[in-house]
């Protein structure tokens, strides 16, 4: 073998042993599937909306993140919409836009900043799908959130 087929085989091999981690890592059968829950389990909790950690909540319009990987939105009168925090593009955290009534990825980068309806189906992407959305039941002022 000459020096210079020695050095090529030698790159090429290289740059698939670097590169080929992130090939895969971008490919949509690879990606990880977030699971709402307590170490990935059944989403089941209920917020007491007289309490100031659950204020937000109170206002039409008015949204929270729980700590188990769930968004909370007050989106009309009588309805709250559940789904899961997490953008299904790369996880970062969805917010709500009460005033176009839509959920929104916060990654500022261009190319990101996917849509969801409120039931959690994708409006524009990238987001390859839509959010898991749970069940609400308001009784008096608990809001119960569950699958």
């Amino acid at each position: 073998m000459r020096r210079h087929e020695f050095l090529t085989a030698l790159g090429v091999s290289a740059g698939t042993v670097i590169f080929a981690p992130f090939l895969v890592s971008c490919s949509k059968s690879s990606m990880n599937t977030i699971v709402p829950g307590p170490g990935g389990g059944t989403v089941d909790f209920t917020l007491d909306l007289t309490l100031s950690a659950n204020a937000a909540l109170n206002p039409v319009g008015g949204f929270l993140v729980s700590t188990n990987g769930v968004i909370v939105a007050h989106t009309d009168a009588t309805t709250y919409a559940a789904l899961a925090s997490a953008c299904t593009h790369q996880g970062y955290v969805v917010a709500y836009d009460n005033a176009n009534t839509r959920f929104f990825c916060t990654n500022p980068a261009p190319g990101h900043g996917s849509l969801y309806k409120t039931n959690g189906v994708v409006i524009s992407g990238p987001a390859p799908s839509a959010l898991k959305m749970f069940n609400t039941t308001l009784t008096g002022t608990s809001l119960r959130v569950f699958a």
